[in-house]
């Protein structure tokens, strides 16, 4: 059994607690309330119009967002969150928040996860060199954990 250390969901209350984000080897899990998502410093999330986001955005103007993935960014070199997947996602939420008589009686979008990684060496749909992983000693472990960044990084790339 792998023992690593997995990164706790942190809610950001404030603006502030942005500065404040634990990072666990390189990771951290956040929920972000979305009067707070313009706060965010984002690149590489807006999508044009296509069926696929016309879809997300029905889907959530019936059903509200339902955060059953977290949408994957890194910090990029100028501390902007950089979106990996999940970019459809957030523009359809972000459109939607913006329509006054979808959210007159409830909100539509209430809190986005985001799984974050810290630098530029996170596995991503951008290229770059290999991530390197963090050292756990024990070699059965190291090897699950390199097996377990493969599968991620091909379900980013489309490969599985």
């Amino acid at each position: 059994m792998m023992n690593t250390a997995v990164p706790k969901v942190f809610r950001v209350e404030t603006e502030a607690d942005l500065d404040r984000i634990p990072f666990v080897n390189g990771m951290a899990a956040i929920e972000v309330p979305a009067d707070l998502l313009d706060k965010l410093e984002l690149k590489n999330f807006e999508r044009g119009e296509s069926p696929r986001l016309a879809a997300l955005e029905r889907s959530i103007r019936s059903r509200g967002y339902q955060p059953v993935e977290p949408i994957t960014a890194r910090i990029g070199r100028k501390g902007r969150w950089v979106v990996v997947n999940g970019g459809h996602r957030l523009t359809a939420a972000r459109n939607v928040m913006g329509e006054f008589w979808t959210n007159l009686f409830r909100p539509k979008v209430e809190s986005l996860y985001f799984v974050l990684f810290a630098d530029a060496k996170s596995w991503s749909k951008m290229g770059g060199k290999r991530p390197e992983l963090p050292d756990v000693g024990d070699p059965n472990q190291a090897a699950q954990m390199r097996a377990a960044w493969d599968r991620a990084e091909s379900r980013m790339r489309g490969l599985d």
